[in-house]
This record gives C-alpha cells, structure tokens and sequence, in this order.
C-alpha cells in the first residue's frame, strides 16, 4: 500500500532556490467527513505562494494555526479525486475536479491534495488540467472583490469595471468573466501585456508605464485593485457618486502591518485606516473593502459554465514540472509573467 507522495515543501521562510525542496513526503490522512482526496495533475503558483514562503501573512496565519513548518504551499487544485470522506454524494472516486483550496501547510504543491468537497467541483471536459489549475485561486480572490464592491453577476450588463492589473494571473481570468457577463472593462497592464488585455476583450487598456488611467476614465461603477494599493486614490477618483458603486482591493496592507508591528500595534492601525476609508466613502454611498479569497462554489460553477461555452479561456505563460516549482516562483518574482504560471504533476 502506499505511503509517500512526491510534494515540495520548505521548512523555513527564504528565497525560493534557498527553501523549497522536491521530495517525498507522507502521504496525507484519510479524507473525513465531507472531504475528498484528489490526486493532483496540475496546480499553478499565485503570488500569495510566493508571499507566503517569504514569511508574509506569518503572524495571523499563525493564529489561524497554519503558520507552522514544514509546509506545502500552493493552492489551486485540478485532478482526480481518489478517496471520498463519509457525508460526500455530490463526488465520487474517479472525477476529474478543479478548485481552491485555502491557504495551509498542507496545500497542492504535491500529488496527492486533500480538500473539502465543498471546495471543488466536477472539471469541465473542455479544459486540461493544466488549463483548469490556472484559473480557480486568481479568479475566487477577484470575485470575493468585486462582490464586495457591490457587483453581481445577474446585474453585470452594462456596467462600468475598472481593473488594475488586467495581464497578470488574476487580472487575465477576470477580464474574461466581466466582459462574458455584459460589462465595459477598462484595465492597466505592462507594456508586454496591452495586446494581450484587447485580445482577451478589454474595452479599454492603459499602459500603466506611459499613461494615466484616471485622465481618461470617469463615472465607473467599480474599481477592483489587483496590483498596487498605491494608486487606491486615483482607482477612487474614477467612480461614479453611489449608491451601487464601490472599490476593492487584495493587496491591502493588513498581514503586512500585523508581520511588521505585532498584533495589537499593527492590527489596531490596519484597523484605523480601514474603517478611515470606508467612512469616507460611506458618505458617498460607496463600498469600500480589503478583500480576502474565500471559498464560493457559486462563482466557481459560474466560471465553469463560461469555461463550457468558451468565453472564458485559461491564459498560462509557461509551464514547469513539480521539481523545477523553485523556478516557477522565481520567474513568477521577477513580474515578467502575463496569464499564470502552471506546474504539472506526473
């Protein structure tokens, strides 16, 4: 019977080349009650990966008691589930899933995942498992900000969004969604990822390096930050009087002011400019959020639908085998990536 997997794994925080190691590892436990065990083909690297394996986010993942050593990054989940937990008739040994997993020490960077059932569902016939490893993590961040900006999907037609970030991982995904539920998207990108920004449908592109986006937008619905926070002013200056209007970010600054000044010092101001912001925009009858991914079986089946039809399309950059993720996270470093990064897992 087998016992051990082939994962990478680190036992400190480092440079990737310094911390992450190729090698086997216990398989884990048995599912229990509403989980399943899949047998990982594919995942892909986020930034959070790389974040995490510098020590980002250590304190409050600590908290939460997933913050300890060793650990198994990644969190995309594309395989075949091979071990079903008691209380799970929704799956069945056999099915090809995709899906996100939380962050935790035990995550997909390795053969063999265990997940909640809740957090995957059936892989759509369409996609690869590489394709299908490239989209669920980036596009359930992205969705937990743009619904708490205020967007719906059943009321998306004609709606402004304005996206900051639209060629990277995140940012390729969710262009797609919005353009395939109605919306007029507007996004910044590289100057290496205008082209792909209009290919993938985008309204309207801006050179994040040459132009000033708030010179030429107005009157926007939402505007969803994907990349830099420093340009949460302008992102703001862009948007219509509400209500039905708002701004969301996933690179706020609270695990970052937490890791620097403890928890009650960095808490406490992460908690002073948050609620300073949102005050300020309640006035002006807009949401404001600092947005985390979280799990949404909803909006997953919505992407696999569009995935179906073929409006949605997973983009990747380049691929790399489960023993070269230290370089998969070094090329994602160094910014040049446009779509995701994908390892595959033999």
């Amino acid at each position: 019977m087998k016992t051990a997997m082939q994962a990478v794994r680190n036992s400190r925080f480092g440079p990737a080349g310094d911390v992450l190691e190729y090698g086997e590892v216990p398989l884990p436990r048995p599912p229990g009650k509403g989980e399943v065990l899949v047998r990982q083909r594919a995942t892909s690297v986020n930034p959070i990966d790389c974040r995490r394996r510098g020590g980002y986010g250590r304190a409050l993942l600590r908290l939460r008691g997933i913050g300890g050593f060793p650990q198994i990054l990644g969190c995309d989940v594309s395989g075949e589930i091979t071990a079903v937990g008691p209380g799970v008739s929704e799956l069945q040994v056999g099915d090809a899933v995709f899906g996100a997993k939380s962050p935790s020490v035990r995550g997909t960077y390795a053969q063999y995942c265990l997940v909640k059932a809740a957090e995957v569902i059936r892989k759509p016939p369409e996609l690869s498992f590489a394709e299908a490893a490239a989209l669920p993590y980036a596009f359930l961040s992205a969705w937990a900000a743009l619904t708490d900006a205020g967007f719906r999907a059943e009321s998306a037609a004609g709606r402004r969004i304005f996206l900051q970030g639209g060629s990277g991982g995140t940012g390729v995904v969710t262009l797609q969604v919005c353009k395939a539920l109605g919306a007029h998207v507007a996004v910044t990108a590289g100057p290496q990822g205008v082209d792909l920004c209009r290919r993938l449908g985008a309204d309207e592109v801006f050179d994040y390096r040459t132009e000033d986006f708030s010179r030429h937008l107005d009157q926007f619905d939402f505007a969803i930050c994907l990349a830099d926070q420093s340009e949460e002013a302008k992102m703001i200056s862009i948007l219509r009087p509400g209500p039905g209007t708002g701004y969301a970010t996933i690179v706020h600054p609270l695990m970052s002011l937490v890791d620097t000044k403890g928890l009650l010092r960095g808490g406490s101001e992460a908690a002073r400019t948050f609620l300073r912001n949102r005050r300020a925009q309640k006035r002006r009858h807009r949401a404001y959020a600092w947005s985390l991914f979280r799990p949404d079986r909803a909006a997953l089946e919505l992407l696999a639908e569009l995935t179906e039809k073929g409006t949605v399309q997973a983009v990747i950059d380049r691929t790399y085998p489960l023993s070269a993720t230290a370089e998969a996270h070094e090329y994602s470093e160094s910014g040049r990536a446009k779509g995701k990064i994908v390892i595959e897992i033999d």
